[in-house]
């Protein structure tokens, strides 16, 4: 869709159009098994993290989730009574709020958000004063309908392209790769040296254009760019606190949430192979409340195809991650070209499936 014209938007505080309230803790030893939604501080699933039977402090439907820990800014729209963890404001409406309104008003949220950072709380206080831009009528107040047409609209051509992408899908059917002869590898066996970040906080950030990084999903945890004399890393894997894992091209920087992971002799195919690898061995022994550190970062292994030698075969990750690269690319271009594309292949390049790489 255009862009939106906001330059006759007015601002409101979120105190003005919500009643705001903190979550309530609850440990897993003490959750009761039941069908109730619990939300966590997490970007995934509309915030839910389990079900609970727990009733003791039920927000009700019709609600937005706010996480002002964590994954901060994530904000969904809850259509059912939940749980809020303590990581969670929840905004309960002072107007008549719907699925599209509250769709509009949670994505302006989520980007104010944004502005906050792991070290950050946006607590209830803070949340009050917070000011946000929305569409208003002649007379000044929130334009509701507006808001509500605009996120149908949208709803709409997004079920269109859903369509499309569905069909594209069953037209390419993923297959999974054999891992059985695949090697373990630690990083440093592979020649990568590692660095850890250091803390800047916001208010010590220069203007720049350096991009900096901190830990986070969204942009791959790039939060904006710096100016100050700070240590940066070329062409590198990162992995901050919680595990995420990145390939960086090009210059960046880095707070103390952030591994740096170098080695100048692999390109950036290989580079976003190891990537993949990684990711999925971190996934499958981490969990949330783990943290990524040093000892993590010494010890960081990854699994990967070899030669007859027994060594890493860089050569078939670099023609895997080339065929992956154009098959990304073709289906874009089928999606966003209204008539059907010939999609051409190299003739060097092998048929290697789709990454699904780490089955231990």
């Amino acid at each position: 869709m255009r862009r939106i014209d906001t330059s006759e938007w007015k601002e409101f505080r979120l105190g003005e159009l919500f009643d705001i309230k903190k979550g309530t803790r609850l440990t897993k030893a003490n959750m009761k098994p039941g069908n109730i939604n619990y939300v966590g501080a997490t970007a995934f699933n509309n915030g839910v993290t389990a079900k609970i039977g727990n009733t003791e402090h039920l927000h009700p439907a019709d609600t937005l989730s706010v996480c002002y820990n964590g994954s901060i800014g994530q904000t969904f729209y809850q259509t059912e009574p939940f749980w809020a963890t303590d990581d969670v404001n929840v905004l309960y409406p002072r107007f008549t709020i719907n699925r599209y309104i509250a769709q509009f008003i949670a994505s302006i949220i989520f980007q104010i958000g944004q502005k906050y950072d792991y070290k950050d709380k946006w607590t209830t206080d803070k949340m009050q004063k917070t000011s946000i831009l929305l569409p208003a009528t002649p007379s000044g107040e929130p334009d509701w309908v507006y808001m509500e047409n605009y996120m149908c609209k949208y709803e709409q051509q997004t079920n269109t392209s859903i369509t499309a992408l569905k069909h594209l899908t069953e037209t390419h059917k993923p297959k999974r790769i054999d891992t059985s002869n695949w090697k373990e590898f630690t990083l440093k066996e592979l020649g990568f040296e590692n660095y850890h970040g250091k803390r800047l906080t916001k208010a010590e950030r220069k203007d720049g254009n350096t991009p900096f990084i901190t830990a986070g999903k969204e942009n791959q945890g790039i939060i904006g760019t710096i100016g100050n004399n700070w240590p940066t890393y070329i062409n590198s894997i990162t992995v901050d606190m919680f595990g995420n894992v990145f390939y960086h091209q090009g210059e960046l920087a880095g707070d103390d949430n952030i591994y740096f992971f170098i080695n100048d002799t692999l390109n950036e195919y290989v580079k976003l192979f190891i990537v993949v690898s990684l990711q999925s061995v971190i996934k499958s022994s981490f969990e949330y409340r783990d943290q990524f550190r040093q000892d993590n970062a010494d010890n960081a292994k990854v699994y990967l195809p070899v030669s007859s030698s027994g060594e890493p075969d860089w050569n078939l990750m670099e023609q895997y991650m080339r065929q992956v690269e154009l098959q990304v690319k073709n289906s874009i271009l089928a999606l966003t070209t209204p008539t059907p594309q010939v999609q051409q292949t190299p003739s060097n390049l092998v048929n290697y499936g789709t990454v699904n790489i780490y089955e231990k």
